[in-house]
This record gives structure tokens, C-alpha cells and sequence, in this order.
């Protein structure tokens, strides 16, 4: 078995996801993510992948995760991680199962990857290396962070709107008396944001898998815009969100 850095960033995609026991849906926006995170000029560098964007992964997709399954990274299993009646999938029924483009989108057959015991050895050698400071502790979070934390973490998490973690816009506060509110408000955001450990989403239709992504310095511009938050709006699933940064450092862990 090779070292980790012997994997392309598609196979570490593969092999954390594995790690996480996550699921193969969505798997490529992820692969597009981290490309994006590197400057790779093949990914557009403010948004995330279209759906034919993402299907174009697929041969790719399932070309590594037959070569990690191979080489004794990972295994794949029909349903969710430790779901009741889980079941591993091998041999030609593997191959025609990564081969089905519907596996890798949510709303499809679930397939789930898991780390062996030496795949996950392996990454956690370069994942937590001795000496190295690990991710901080909660306590170490103040309430506001941890509120933002809980919101990168959860796949459902909201920043604004009508689920979100920010108060809707006070009615009665434009221009300078805005930006003062929302640069208080989105504080304790723009410290990870800066940090490059969460980066924030803007979903404008809740039907589409289209998302824009916020650059640190444009964040209090798009925070104050009425219109982008969609405070007042009835449905979940538009407005910003955020999520852990896919940086090939903070991806990692």
C-alpha cells in the first residue's frame, strides 16, 4: 500500500470521505471543491460544480475507488454508514455499481465508503502528525463560534433566513448603521473565514445545486444586501450557508 502522498487529490478525497464513513453522493462537488482550493484553473474558482459539471467526474470517481479498494484503502458498503442490513460490495457488482452516475448524486442508490484499519492508520499518520497542534477544542470556542461551528458542520445549517443561526436585518438600520450591525454580527464568521477553515455559500434557487462562494472581503457587502440573505423568505434552502473548508490542509482532518 502507498503513502498518502502518493494519491492523487481525487484518492484523498475518496480515502477522508472513507475515514467519515460518508456516503458516495455528492463525493464529486467535493473532488471540485478541493480542486478549487489548490487554484487549479480547471474549476471555476468562486462557485461550485453544475450538475454536468459533477457527472463528468464519474468515470474518474469510479476509476479510484476501484484502485483504492485494490489497494487495501477502503471498502464500499450498500446503505448508510453502520445502517442496519449494511453490506459490502465487491467484485463486478462494484464496477457496475460505481459506474451508475445516479450513485454519485444524493437521491440515489446509497453506497458508503469505509476506511480499512491500515487506510485509516495511514492517513491519520498525515492527518495528525506527532507534535503537530490538532483542530482547537470546543471549550477554546466562545458561544457565537461555536454557533457558527455547529453550522458548517450540519449538511442542513444556515447562517440567514428563516433557519438561520444571524437574526433577520433589523427594518430600521440602513448604510453606516447597517454595515456597524452586520460586521458585529458576522464577526465571529469572518475569524474562520480568514482563517481558511470555513468558507461561506450563497444558494439562491433551493432547487438547484448551484452555489456561489464568498470571498472573505466581500462577506460584509453580501451580508447587508436585503435581497441575497433572504431573511423574509418562507423556504429552506436559499440564503448563505457554510461548511468546513476543503483546503488540502484543513480538508485533511
Amino acid at each position: 500500500m502507498e503513502d498518502w502522498h502518493d494519491l492523487t487529490l481525487t484518492e484523498q478525497v475518496l480515502v477522508r470521505r472513507a475515514v467519515a464513513g460518508h456516503q458516495l453522493g455528492n463525493t464529486p462537488q467535493h473532488v471540485n471543491s478541493a480542486l478549487r482550493w489548490t487554484g487549479s484553473p480547471d474549476v471555476p474558482a468562486h462557485r461550485g460544480a453544475t450538475v454536468p459539471e459533477q457527472l463528468a467526474r464519474v468515470p474518474e470517481l469510479a476509476a479510484a475507488t476501484l484502485r483504492l479498494v485494490g489497494a487495501g484503502w477502503l471498502t464500499v458498503h450498500r446503505g448508510w454508514y453502520r445502517s442496519d442490513g449494511e453490506q459490502q460490495v465487491t467484485g463486478p457488482e462494484l464496477e457496475r455499481a460505481l459506474a451508475d452516475p445516479a450513485v454519485w448524486r444524493y437521491g440515489g442508490p446509497v453506497l458508503s465508503v469505509r476506511a480499512t484499519a491500515e487506510g485509516n492508520a495511514r492517513w491519520e499518520a498525515v492527518a495528525y502528525p506527532t507534535g503537530r497542534r490538532q483542530q482547537p477544542e470546543w471549550a477554546e470556542f466562545d458561544e457565537d463560534e461555536k454557533a457558527v461551528q455547529i453550522c458548517a458542520m450540519e449538511s442542513s445549517g444556515w447562517l440567514t433566513g428563516p433557519y438561520g443561526i444571524f437574526a433577520d436585518l433589523p427594518t430600521d438600520l440602513a448604510g453606516e448603521g447597517l454595515r456597524a450591525h452586520v460586521a458585529a454580527e458576522i464577526a465571529p464568521l469572518l475569524r474562520f473565514v480568514r482563517a481558511g477553515s470555513i468558507e461561506v455559500h450563497h444558494v439562491a434557487d433551493p432547487d438547484s445545486e448551484h452555489f456561489a462562494v464568498v470571498p472573505p472581503d466581500e462577506l460584509l457587502d453580501a451580508f447587508c444586501d436585503r435581497e441575497l440573505r433572504c431573511d423574509d423568505s418562507a423556504e429552506w434552502g436559499v440564503g448563505f450557508t457554510c461548511g468546513f473548508s476543503p483546503s488540502p490542509d484543513t480538508g485533511l482532518r
